[in-house]
């Protein structure tokens, strides 16, 4: 009898995440136009309204993706052959499904996504995080413990982030201007007395970067985001790498937020060729500072990956984490954030196709990662 329940159990979960997927399909391809019209306004992009078309269909169908990755990640100008080395978004929902079933477990994600509880995580664990004074919350008397913690330190500069924020919306930095201080967002400067936190934060000490870091942007703690992999060997792989930086006088180096990102070369910590921003632009060198990226090779490069390793290895329940790591003066790596969904999508636009990486590919196989016919036939013949 309690067989049978579970049997039952396990054929309603299986109905229902079969249902779920059908609806998200059929939205998705509802979408195709709105896709098709963006990519159009593309001026590099040269394909025949009809290749396009057929190019977007091509995709959709037969490697079971949604298109969007198509101009980010200048699908036109490679054969078709080499579409299949792109994995794809997580947000898709062939890729989401299996990746939540099999690495990433929606239980575990709290964990990361509350920015407070992964700072405490890490220190208890003796993983090296900014300087953390707490939490602040708009129903409490915010400004005065701001202002308290200020009197505490000889810190010029405290960054407020959202407890759960995203792509760096909503961070402020909190100065010191003589006797007063001042919260700065990316478009306006106001005195603390007027300042209206919108949700609960957590604020921390701005972290004091490497030199060699600075040299893109004075103004942002410049990251590189690590995604790592747990192999179901125990091994930890980097999947790919790529480096963030913001634009003029901002503070926030989130792509999303304004900033630009360059991909890094896994076995080298080289710099790619180009840099890129959200709106799919691409930069030889830093638009505010001129530094070239080609071949800039990332300083501390093996301790970085080094320090990545450990942190994966310290959460073999979660097998698929997006690490931020910054340098401070003295060259040090520290993980500013753990993010518990990094945007596969985006990382093959920058630092290229994952299952080019034959440990990737061999990995997602393993794992049953793999969405698409074209997919599961490289793991094919990487076993042979």
């Amino acid at each position: 009898m309690i067989g049978k329940k579970r049997d039952n159990l396990f054929l309603k979960k299986d109905f229902v995440i079969g249902a779920r997927l059908h609806y998200d399909r059929t939205r998705q391809f509802l979408a195709l136009p709105r896709c098709y019209r963006k990519i159009r306004t593309l001026k590099d992009c040269k394909k025949s309204r009809i290749g396009l078309a057929l190019d977007l269909l091509f995709l959709f169908f037969l490697h079971k993706t949604f298109p969007d990755n198509y101009g980010p990640c200048r699908l036109w100008e490679l054969d078709k052959k080499g579409w299949k080395f792109f994995y794809g978004s997580n947000y898709f929902p062939h890729q989401l499904a299996r990746l939540r079933n099999r690495v990433q477990p929606a239980e575990y994600r709290i964990l990361f996504n509350d920015k407070f509880l992964c700072v405490l995580l890490c220190k208890a664990l003796g993983i090296r995080t900014p300087i953390t004074y707490g939490t602040i919350d708009p129903s409490q008397d915010y400004r005065s413990q701001l202002t308290s913690w200020f009197r505490t330190t000889s810190a010029q500069a405290l960054i407020i982030k959202p407890l759960f924020g995203e792509v760096g919306r909503g961070i402020v930095l909190a100065t010191r201007a003589d006797d007063e201080i001042v919260i700065k967002s990316l478009e306006t400067s106001m005195p603390l007395n007027t300042y209206v936190l919108s949700g609960k934060s957590i604020v921390q000490e701005v972290l004091r970067q490497d030199s060699r870091m600075a040299v893109f942007s004075t103004f942002s703690v410049n990251t590189i985001r690590m995604t790592t992999m747990l192999t179901p060997q125990g091994n930890v792989i980097n999947i790919n790498s790529f480096l963030r930086f913001g634009l003029g006088e901002s503070f926030v180096d989130n792509v999303g937020s304004g900033g630009l990102a360059v991909g890094i070369d896994n076995l080298t910590g080289r710099l790619k060729r180009y840099a890129h921003d959200k709106k799919w632009g691409r930069y030889a060198a830093h638009p505010t500072t001129g530094v070239v990226f080609d071949n800039f090779v990332m300083p501390e490069w093996n301790r970085i990956c080094d320090v990545a390793a450990v942190v994966q290895n310290h959460f073999p329940f979660y097998r698929l984490l997006g690490l931020d790591i910054a340098l401070d003066q003295n060259g040090e790596p520290v993980v500013i954030e753990i993010n518990s969904a990094p945007d596969l999508a985006a990382l093959e636009q920058i630092a290229g196709p994952l299952l080019q990486n034959e440990l990737v590919l061999r990995a997602f196989g393993e794992y049953g990662l793999l969405v698409s016919r074209h997919q599961k036939e490289l793991y094919r013949d990487l076993r042979l």
